[in-house]
């Protein structure tokens, strides 16, 4: 992905990838192998997430990484040429996904792509991209409204009675954050506001009032942050072998 800046210089998006979480919820299995490594289909799960990129032409990757499980990615995913992609690496202690692309800021260069490393979507990351520069945002957030909530979900008047009943609902109303953000280096500044982007960092600009907007997808998202969405993974993985449609530039 790439656009011409106002001095006609081409600039191409990077992306940085967390993938140096200790992915407790899936131990014992995460005890002997990263979340991101765990195979999916007969291939590692990281490797539907760099196809993923490479198909959105997104060319330069950082893979942001634990010292505990570093070797095991590097082994792995080596220079990204397998991929037709190119990838680097940043390597720091767990202290949170703030702290990590802390770590990594001098290999930022200008707009740039945060990209959880547990989670496949079919996002149009070119619309996204268009939408982040029309609106000259500090930070895009992606929000799918196609998410559907585990439980059945009512409204109860006052005498107990049910007046609305729908089970597992998609969140069409409560557009959910899917784990990628576009970004502009000056969120960097706002990166001791804790160890957590979501928590910390991304309401920490909003109430400092930068432009933060929010990229709306009807693509829903999945991640492997539990043995039951692991178990789903495989039809994700189907989804993302078909030609991705566009998400409508939609946004707030």
């Amino acid at each position: 992905m790439r656009w011409k800046g106002v001095t006609g210089k081409v600039h191409w998006l990077k992306a940085f990838v967390l993938a140096g979480g200790a992915g407790t919820r899936l131990s014992p299995l995460t005890t002997f192998i990263p979340k991101g490594m765990i195979p999916i289909s007969g291939k590692p799960f990281i490797d539907y997430v760099i196809t993923y990129l490479a198909k959105h032409n997104v060319r330069n990757i950082i893979m942001l990484l634990s010292d505990e499980d570093a070797e095991v990615f590097r082994n792995h995913l080596d220079d990204g040429s397998k991929f037709g992609v190119s990838i680097g690496y940043s390597i720091s202690p767990r202290k949170g996904t703030s702290a990590a692309v802390r770590d990594a800021a001098g290999m930022i260069d200008g707009t740039f792509l945060i990209y959880y490393g547990d989670i496949l979507t079919t996002l149009d990351l070119t619309e996204m991209l268009k939408f982040h520069r029309e609106k000259k945002a500090a930070c895009t957030v992606a929000f799918s409204t196609g998410v559907r909530f585990d439980y059945g979900v009512g409204k109860i008047d006052g005498e107990g009675r049910v007046q609305y009943f729908e089970e597992k609902p998609i969140l069409k109303d409560y557009p959910v954050s899917i784990g990628v953000y576009l970004c502009e280096p000056k969120i960097l500044d706002y990166s001791s506001a804790g160890p957590d982007l979501a928590n910390d960092v991304l309401p920490a600009l909003v109430k400092k009032g930068e432009r933060v907007y929010g990229f709306l997808t009807p693509e829903p998202h999945h991640d492997i942050g539990s043995f039951k969405q692991l178990n789903e993974a495989k039809d994700v993985v189907k989804r993302l072998d078909r030609p991705s449609g566009k998400s409508g530039p939609k946004g707030h």
